[in-house]
C-alpha cells in the first residue's frame, strides 16, 4: 500500500514539473515575440502631470495593440485614427488596467493612437503592416 502511494506521488510530482516546464516554455515564447513600444507624448496642458500615471503601449504591428495604465482610476478612452479608418475603445481602470485591442482588421499604414484619461490626452503613432496578400 505504501509503495502504491509512493508511486502515485512520484507520478504527480513528475506531472507537475512537466507542466510547469511547459508553462515556462510557453511564457518565454510569448515574451520573445517582437513587440514595438509606442511612445506617447502628453498633448496640451502642461508637460508636468499632477499625477503619477504610467501608460505603456506597444504593438506587434500585425494583430494587437496593448495599452497598460497604472496609478489611475476611471474610464480610459483609446482612439486609433489613420487613413480612412478610426476606432474608439473604452475600458475601466481601478488603479491598474490592461487592454488588448485587435487591429488585424485595419489596413496597413501609419496610425495615431490617443489615450484619454479624464482631462489628460496622450498621443503617439504606430505602423500596421500588411498581413497576408
Amino acid at each position: 500500500m505504501k509503495k502504491n502511494i509512493f508511486v502515485v506521488l512520484t507520478i504527480m510530482l513528475l506531472a507537475v514539473s512537466l507542466f510547469s516546464s511547459f508553462e515556462v516554455l510557453s511564457t518565454n515564447t510569448i515574451n520573445n515575440r517582437q513587440r514595438d513600444k509606442i511612445v506617447l507624448q502628453k498633448i496640451g496642458g502642461t508637460t508636468r502631470s499632477t499625477s503619477d500615471i504610467i501608460i505603456d503601449t506597444s504593438t506587434d504591428t500585425r494583430t494587437n495593440v496593448t495599452v497598460s495604465v497604472m496609478d489611475f482610476s476611471g474610464t480610459a478612452i483609446v482612439q486609433i485614427i489613420g487613413g480612412r479608418t478610426s476606432a474608439q475603445y473604452y475600458f475601466d481602470i481601478n488603479e491598474m488596467g490592461y487592454e488588448i485591442i485587435n487591429i488585424s482588421t485595419l489596413r496597413a499604414g501609419t496610425y495615431t493612437i490617443r489615450v484619454i484619461l479624464n482631462n489628460e490626452v496622450y498621443e503617439g503613432t504606430f505602423v500596421k503592416v500588411l498581413v497576408g496578400r
